[in-house]
């Protein structure tokens, strides 16, 4: 049985998934994440900085070495908004190949967006009628989003803007505790940002539309919700959060200082800042396209890569046998 490890390299979060697919469906083997910030400064400087950039080298360093463990022979990696916003993501993406002999591919939005909704949708089972729904899925990252709209079966439109909790919580979040002028302000830079998504898609939205939130801002109110003390995918994935209680939440997050935000079970003292910006995107996305309940899913990005890399092994044996 052949061994996959996917590993994203995120503007906040780094994460490793090694996996087998049996059946046509993935299984977990392994799955770790660590909170290093990497995109930290990136928008006010356009660099990486150092102390960010050796902090994720360690924890690429850790996931080398479990990779090596396991036997895994077939590993992609990619990066996201951080490495492609950053004038010195190559020095970095030298400096992990000399360390761990990670070779790491940056992918645009587009293409994000499209390893996104391949992920996401290898979890459902086919017994699951959300496929054949139309379905709004978003990843909200620390420095861009993602989105798609599937309807029909189909993708029928994708795109990514370069906005994330990162850079949100850097632009508008000021004071703490919350002050009510950070609070409108960052609602309303929200709202400009939403505008270029729902002026393409809103008239294709309708009753049956659902919302499918993927990646650490959703799974992170999912595990608010249901008050983890530890996280767990098998409690997160296809969780159902209505808009009511998400409001309830947001009116909890934003009256606590920070300090005391940490303490809130289900929720990592490293995203104890973050959530502020995360929640309210999450709320101006459901108001705006007047979604009354989030389904979380905690298969996306991961998944999409460890798919891709089967789908390009496939089609390369095929070429080999098909040579002259």
């Amino acid at each position: 049985m052949s061994l996959f490890a996917s590993v994203e390299i995120g503007s906040n979060t780094l994460r490793l998934l090694i996996a087998c697919v049996r059946n046509k469906k993935i299984e977990h083997i392994l799955y770790k994440r660590k909170i290093t910030r990497l995109a930290d400064g990136v928008g006010q400087t356009g660099k990486l900085r150092d102390e960010n950039s050796a902090s994720s080298i360690a924890v690429l360093k850790e996931f080398s070495s479990i990779i090596s463990g396991y036997g895994v022979k077939f590993v992609s990696a990619i990066a996201t908004s951080a490495l492609r916003e950053a004038s010195n993501s190559d020095m970095f993406i030298k400096r992990v190949f000399d360390n761990t002999g990670i070779l790491i591919k940056v992918i645009s939005g587009e293409q994000e967006a499209e390893l996104i909704v391949k992920g996401v949708f290898s979890s459902f089972h086919d017994s699951l009628s959300i496929t054949a729904l139309s379905s709004l899925i978003i990843d909200i990252g620390g420095g861009s989003t993602e989105w798609i709209l599937y309807k029909d079966k189909q993708v029928v439109d994708k795109g990514s803007i370069p906005v994330g909790v990162i850079k949100l919580a850097a632009s508008f979040i000021t004071t703490d505790p919350l002050s009510e002028a950070d609070i409108a302000e960052l609602g309303k830079g929200i709202a400009s940002f939403l505008d270029s998504i729902s002026s393409r898609i809103e008239h294709r939205i309708d009753k049956d539309t659902c919302l499918i939130g993927t990646a650490g801002t959703f799974t992170t109110l999912a595990s608010i919700d249901l008050k983890l003390e530890t996280y767990s995918r098998e409690k997160i994935h296809l969780h159902r959060i209505s808009l009511e209680k998400l409001r309830d939440i947001r009116r909890a997050l934003f009256a606590l200082p920070l300090r005391e935000r940490k303490k809130i079970k289900g929720l990592e003292p490293e995203r104890a800042d973050l959530i502020i910006p995360g929640i309210q995107f999450t709320m101006n996305i459901m108001e705006c396209f007047k979604f009354n309940e989030l389904i979380v899913s905690d298969y996306g990005l991961l998944e999409g890569v460890l798919l891709e890399t089967i789908g390009e092994m496939n089609e390369k044996d095929i070429q080999e046998t098909v040579k002259p």
